[in-house]
């Protein structure tokens, strides 16, 4: 009985109608990991270090930004999402072929803190009052329309195995603070951030289980 109900809760899942990826914010990636220790993201910034980066700053301007980078092109390593996760519990070994529509909306990312701002054209959001042509005019270039792509994915569970599938990619990383002035006043100030995927891949795990035989 206890097999009979692993089978079928395994065919119940495979019933799921292919998953629809779709581009998403950065900030919700489950894991992001740098290649470089001492980089952060703009999130993880403490009072102090703004403190010392807005003293990196040039002096004041009679109008515009004045910005400092603190991370200049960073390579990210990221775990995206997991899409599925298949126990087999049984003692026959279960196939299944998935089909996946990858959806991107952008590659290009930004997120800001103080009062900087973002604003929000189509599928593509950026800063506002041009500040990211003053940050650099190589991320803007390097922004994508939406586009989608249909993967076919073929599997094999094996018995005691449990599998996952999972959306892992590469991207690049920048981020620093800026302040913004009119008539030599500061009106604006904050931290910025620029996220870039510039990969992204399906992976596949499977992982041996403990299943406690049937009595």
């Amino acid at each position: 009985m206890k097999k009979l109900w692993c089978l079928t809760l395994i065919g119940l899942m495979m019933a799921i109608q292919p998953a629809v990826i779709r581009g998403g914010e950065y900030l919700t990636y489950q894991d992001i990991a740098f290649v470089n220790d001492d980089v952060r993201l703009l999130r993880q910034f403490q009072s102090w270090h703004f403190d010392v980066y807005y003293d990196r700053l040039a002096g004041r301007r009679f109008w515009g930004w004045r910005t400092y980078t603190a991370h200049d092109h960073e390579p990210v390593r990221f775990r995206k999402e997991t899409l599925y996760v298949i126990e087999n519990a049984g003692t026959s070994p279960v196939h299944k072929t998935y089909f996946f529509e990858t959806t991107y909306a952008s590659k290009y990312q930004v997120s800001a803190t103080g009062n900087i701002g973002t604003s929000t054209s189509g599928d593509i959001r950026s800063f506002r009052l041009n500040l990211d042509a003053e940050i650099d005019v190589r991320h803007t270039r390097e922004r994508s329309h939406t586009q989608s792509e249909h993967v076919e994915i073929r599997l094999q569970v094996d018995p005691a195995t449990r599998l996952r599938v999972e959306v892992y990619g590469e991207g690049l990383l920048t981020n620093g603070v800026a302040r913004y002035y009119r008539f030599w006043r500061n009106v604006r100030s904050g931290g910025w951030e620029v996220f870039l995927v510039t990969t992204e891949y399906f992976s596949i795990v499977k992982e041996e289980i403990h299943v406690r035989p049937s009595r």
